[in-house]
């Protein structure tokens, strides 16, 4: 029994440092499984972001609702204050999602994010949430990043 527990441990472990670090910041209506940001090593306790360059994201989570429609938003939270990152694609369901979503279903969401010469070099937080038709987030996910 004991030895059950200590392997269904590991895996609930292995399966949180997989694919890019981030923290669960409400998802709602959604249930987030992994996320994968391009070119952001697994080990990295921050995501370098270069300006000039445009990045990867991938969201896999599971519906816990039914959602005709996603909408994607984006922001930089500096210093606790949560700054908008323009996003020319915001319909989630033009990004990987077939919508509307059901209940109890896997989906994985892909977008990118242009990383612009204008932002300053600093940490920043970045802040994805996709919202459902409700406008609860069925994902919030944040991820500790630094530009340069």
């Amino acid at each position: 029994m004991n030895r059950l527990i200590a392997f269904i441990a590991l895996v609930v472990l292995a399966v949180q440092v997989s694919g890019t670090k981030f923290t669960d910041c409400g998802s709602q209506s959604g249930q987030v499984t992994s996320v994968d940001v391009t070119d952001c090593p697994d080990s990295a306790d921050t995501c370098i972001l270069k300006k000039g360059t445009t990045k990867g994201i991938s969201i896999k989570f599971t519906s816990k609702s039914e959602s005709k429609t996603l909408k994607a938003v984006v922001h930089g939270v500096i210093a606790g204050v949560p700054l908008p990152f323009n996003l020319p694609k915001s319909d989630g369901c033009k990004s990987g999602i077939a919508c509307p979503t059901k209940n109890g279903e896997n989906y994985t969401y892909a977008n990118n994010l242009v990383i612009r010469n204008s932002y300053p070099s600093l940490g920043v937080t970045v802040r994805w949430e996709l919202k459902d038709d409700q406008q609860q987030d069925m994902v919030c996910i944040e991820i500790p990043c630094e530009i340069q």
